[in-house]
């Protein structure tokens, strides 16, 4: 939370002796103050000069962690949290990282400790629309990815770019997408020279298969019609011989490949 204004943030520490804040190098109101949700040593500071201040107020003395300064108007809000519906989640084959998405649009990624069983939040992506489906691939072009269906008509592919699960746009895909749960999904079995394809619903009742290594301005395969609702479910057996398909009616179809 942003930098705090001139006339202090006070606390008060385990045996209720007040005592000042740190300094902040910055004049301007503070609208917002919130503790970290696991940790009372840390607070967050919003202000009207568009900094957001971390600060350790059970150090000796209190001071300024860091400052970031990416807003460009007055922060009036924040949380250390997730928030909203979390529609879909996604975890690498180890289980030690997932990616957590909501129906904002958020995406984040955290790290579990395998000894501990703690908890650390990592880093953040915002798309257009509530996301709700996220799917994880080991290796895509040296990377592992992670696919994305989102409710502003959008099927999103990221790489993942570093060990704190960071996300790099690759590729946005359009499928007809805005009030329903449609899900997506990495084809099983890559074959580099056959195509890299991933599989989606769609809201006008088709199954589309999109080549994600193709040409950008044809990435359409294969279209599956069977259905006369919107698809929502999408699933693969292992071996990529049959496919599950569901719509919004209950209706279930499988499809054999040829």
């Amino acid at each position: 939370m942003a930098a705090a204004f001139q006339q202090q943030i006070f606390a008060l520490d385990a045996r209720f002796n007040a005592y000042r804040a740190p300094n902040n190098p910055n004049f301007k109101q503070v609208s917002v103050v919130k503790f970290a949700n696991n940790d009372r040593s840390k607070l967050c500071c919003g202000s009207d000069d568009g900094t957001v201040s971390i600060c350790d107020v059970t150090a000796t003395p209190p001071r300024v962690s860091f400052i970031l300064d990416g807003h460009t108007k007055p922060v009036t809000g924040g949380s250390s949290i997730l928030g909203g519906r979390v529609l879909s989640i996604a975890c690498e084959s180890s289980g030690r990282m997932f990616w957590a998405a909501n129906d904002k649009g958020v995406i984040v990624s955290y790290r579990m400790d395998s000894a501990g069983g703690g908890l650390s939040k990592l880093r953040r992506c915002i798309v257009g629309g509530a996301v709700t489906c996220l799917s994880w691939s080991p290796w895509l072009a040296r990377h592992p990815a992670l696919l994305v269906s989102a409710a502003d008509n959008s099927l999103y592919l990221f790489r993942i770019i570093d060990r704190e699960g960071n996300l790099q746009l690759k590729k946005r895909f359009e499928v007809l997408h805005t009030q329903h749960s449609v899900k997506s999904t990495f084809c099983p079995i890559m074959s580099f020279r056959r195509g890299v394809c991933v599989v989606s619903g769609s809201e006008d009742s088709c199954v589309y298969f999109l080549d994600i290594e193709g040409h950008a301005e044809h990435p359409v395969v294969n279209k599956l019609q069977g259905h006369a609702s919107p698809v929502i479910g999408v699933s693969f057996s292992y071996d990529e011989s049959l496919l599950a398909t569901s719509d919004v009616t209950g209706l279930v179809i499988i499809w054999r490949r040829s």
